[in-house]
């Protein structure tokens, strides 16, 4: 299995889809995932329905699967259809690592939970940096924080591909919480980037 551990930061980059540029129809989502000196660690694709893209939106089931750049599986992260309150469970060497649920209320807000359902942390959304999510340990420092980058003019206006770096800043958390904080990435731009294009 891939370790994170190597890495203080990582940065997603969800890919172009032609067909969304020129039309309104919805794609599956794909990202590449790179460390931060650019080399490519891994790529991930969504499978959903073409029926519940185009009609459920945000709020659609799926499953993101992550493998390395040989095809070797990474984690699985998947969600059924929801009304009001998005989840995510991660699953990886065939084992639960984890899941995010977002946390009803003001704000935007996700509990980090264990396979067990404890909450290991929670990942908030600053009310004046939006594009600012950071996790902090139970004494309130900072531990991780998923930031979406500026994309160009292009990419921001006429699609709906973008950038996340990950960042790691306790180098203490272990693989699976790093898992957790990459499949955070996704669930960020599935609940509140996906149709701002």
């Amino acid at each position: 299995m891939t370790d994170l551990t190597r890495y203080s930061e990582l940065v997603i980059r969800q890919q172009v889809e032609q067909l969304e540029i020129f039309t309104p129809f919805e794609t599956a989502n794909r990202y590449s995932v790179h460390s931060s000196d650019g080399a490519q660690l891994m790529y991930a694709y969504e499978e959903s329905g073409d029926i519940s893209r185009q009609f459920a939106g945000s709020h659609r089931a799926l499953s993101i699967h992550v493998v390395e750049n040989g095809g070797a599986p990474v984690l699985q992260a998947s969600r059924d259809f929801f009304w009001l309150r998005s989840h995510l469970r991660v699953d990886a060497d065939g084992r639960r690592i984890g899941a995010l649920n977002r946390i009803f209320g003001l704000g935007r807000k996700f509990a980090l939970v264990d396979p067990d359902d404890r909450e290991i942390t929670r990942l908030s959304g600053g009310l004046f940096r939006r594009h600012t999510f950071i996790a902090q340990s139970a004494g309130g420092g900072e531990i991780a924080r998923v930031t979406k980058q500026w994309s160009g003019f292009g990419r921001e206006m006429f699609t709906d591909a973008d950038t996340f770096v990950v960042q790691f800043t306790d180098a203490g958390t272990d693989n699976d919480f790093r898992l957790l904080m990459l499949a955070s990435a996704f669930a960020i731009d599935l609940d509140f980037f996906e149709n701002q294009s």
